[in-house]
């Protein structure tokens, strides 16, 4: 199977009203244009014979891979476009049944989200231009993308490259299909979900967090304060809000980019993988930062951490298995570099 590698960039991540209530920087179409051309040429340096990219409104892609002469095909999705997450979703599916054997994302956690709904073990790499980045990490583009064509190359093994991701899965009663979370989910007061980001801490209730990392920003930073809990380290956090009641923790998280706050916490508790936690509305579910779920009063959900989340690549892992390999022919086969070098296949 040819060697290929998806890119996904959602236009809309880092433009939210967080913007407005925090102090969270807008990223550009421009910004976005040049990752994906950086990462498009990585990835081809990497290895990939042939990327496929998501259309948007903006023209993200075709604008990324214009100009470029590179000896890959490069193909852009045809699917109907939306500006909703939906977009996202699609090309994940695309991607999976076009083989793609790595699939570089665009966004924060919210945008990560879409693509494992999608793909539910999409191998990822992982790039942050959202607002909320506890899933995906900084890391340059071009690096990032070599990474990609690596493995989708099979150069460097899925195995050896990557870490599977903890998955917040969701019943809600009354509802057929389980919904997800990659970092959070949490349980608000206010039931309006149409402005979707959830900045006001005063309207949490619960909160069921599979990261809970200190150096990171958004709700599930309040989990971090009481009980840290690492990416990789099985099971979560559940805390449980005070609201108008006295008593309980009070901490100081940074829950937006640049906004700080006091949340007053009733309890908490680690939970292993798979433990069921209850919740009940009224109120609205916020899955990664978002509300996106409205519950009546009484209508109840069941949230639980599993071991089931998509596979992240580790570039820098990557990198180094690439590397090491590299050597170990070099060493065991000592050539003339002056004459000519060797290929890793």
């Amino acid at each position: 199977m040819i060697a290929t590698v998806g890119v996904i960039a959602n236009p809309l991540a880092g433009k939210d009203i967080r913007r407005l209530v925090a102090e969270a920087s807008p990223t550009s179409d421009m910004a976005k244009v040049g990752i994906v051309r950086r990462a498009v040429i990585g990835a081809i340096e990497g290895g990939a014979k042939r990327v496929i990219l998501a259309d948007d409104r903006r023209g993200l892609a075709m604008r990324a891979i214009d100009g470029l002469d590179l000896d890959a095909e490069m193909v852009v999705l045809d699917e109907p476009i939306i500006d909703s997450g939906h977009n996202s979703e699609r090309a994940a599916r695309r991607c999976r049944d076009e083989g793609a054997g790595a699939v570089i994302v665009l966004g924060g956690d919210g945008t990560h989200r879409d693509v494992v709904k999608g793909w539910a073990n999409a191998p990822l790499v992982a790039l942050s231009t959202g607002t909320n980045n506890v899933f995906p990490r900084q890391i340059e583009a071009t690096v990032a993308g070599y990474a990609a064509g690596l493995v989708a190359s099979e150069q460097v093994s899925l195995d050896h490259a990557a870490n599977q991701a903890k998955l917040i899965e969701v019943d809600v009663e009354g509802v057929d299909k389980t919904d997800m979370a990659l970092v959070d989910v949490a349980l608000v007061t206010n039931s309006f979900t149409a402005s979707r980001a959830v900045w006001d801490a005063s309207t949490l209730k619960e909160l069921i967090a599979a990261i809970a990392e200190p150096a990171t920003v958004g709700l599930s930073a309040i989990a971090a304060a009481v009980a840290p809990t690492r990416r990789y380290e099985g099971g979560g956090v559940h805390v449980s809000f005070s609201g108008d009641s006295p008593g309980g923790t009070t901490v100081r998280s940074p829950i937006a980019p640049g906004l700080y706050v006091d949340v007053d916490i009733a309890k908490y508790k680690r939970l292993r993988l798979n433990e069921t936690v209850s919740v009940s509305g009224p109120g609205a579910l916020s899955f990664d930062g978002e509300r996106d779920v409205a519950l009546r009063a009484g209508q109840g959900a069941e949230v639980k951490v599993t071991s089931d989340g998509p596979y992240v690549i580790d570039v820098e892992q990557a990198l180094l298995v690439a590397a090491t390999q590299s050597s170990a022919v070099t060493a065991a086969n000592p050539v003339n570099t002056a004459e000519k070098t060797v290929e890793i296949g």
